[in-house]
């Protein structure tokens, strides 16, 4: 059995130019960089996106598109059972973009295709916490599983908990950081300029 432990979405609403396949670049190699898994544990993120939607035009709009996009990540973090799956973070990162439109910049006296819309972005952090199942199997974890649970699991818990937020806001951050809106935390170095190519 599994227990959810859930936080508040962060989300980033964003109307103006951007060039998508550079964001998503930046998105996965953060997460790459930073441990995040897709759920079967690939670090290279062969299945990460579960679902990607893209409707093109309507009758009064031929040349809007609209698309809708779904990742799932994992990642285990650091325990002193170092084989222990206890705790594991989970983010859901929800891509909605509407009114699409593709146009052509100039950014430093080059031409670069990019996109038009208003791109929303949801990242839903939480962590799952295992009651049971492999730990009622081991020879030697089920008898101190009642034990870990009441003392333990309360002190680690809320450290978890923290970790988890942070890791959310710094990818929200960045993201901001990435697309040139405000944010409201130190500066971060980001590695790449919003139009450039990786």
């Amino acid at each position: 059995m599994v227990q959810k432990i859930t936080y508040p979405d962060f989300e980033i609403i964003y109307k103006d130019v951007w060039v998508m396949q550079y964001l998503y670049r930046v998105m996965h190699y953060w997460l790459m960089e930073n441990g995040w898994m897709d759920l079967e544990g690939d670090l290279a993120h062969q299945n990460m996106e579960i679902m990607y939607m893209e409707r093109r035009g309507t009758t009064f709009s031929p040349a809007h598109r609209e698309i809708r996009i779904w990742w799932r990540l994992q990642k285990q973090p650091f325990f002193f059972f170092q084989g222990s799956s206890y705790y594991r973070y989970r983010m859901d990162v929800d891509f909605n973009v509407i009114q699409m439109t593709d146009v052509e910049i100039m950014k430093d006296g080059k031409k670069i295709k990019a996109q038009h819309g208003e791109m929303r972005l949801i990242i839903k952090p939480y962590i799952e916490i295992e009651t049971g199942g492999s730990w009622k199997e081991h020879f030697l974890l089920k008898y101190i599983e009642q034990y870990f649970k009441q003392r333990i699991l309360k002190r680690t818990l809320e450290d978890h908990k923290k970790d988890l937020y942070r890791e959310a806001f710094r990818f929200q951050g960045m993201l901001k950081k990435y697309l040139e809106l405000k944010t409201f935390m130190p500066d971060m170095e980001v590695f790449h300029e919003k139009f450039e190519y990786i």
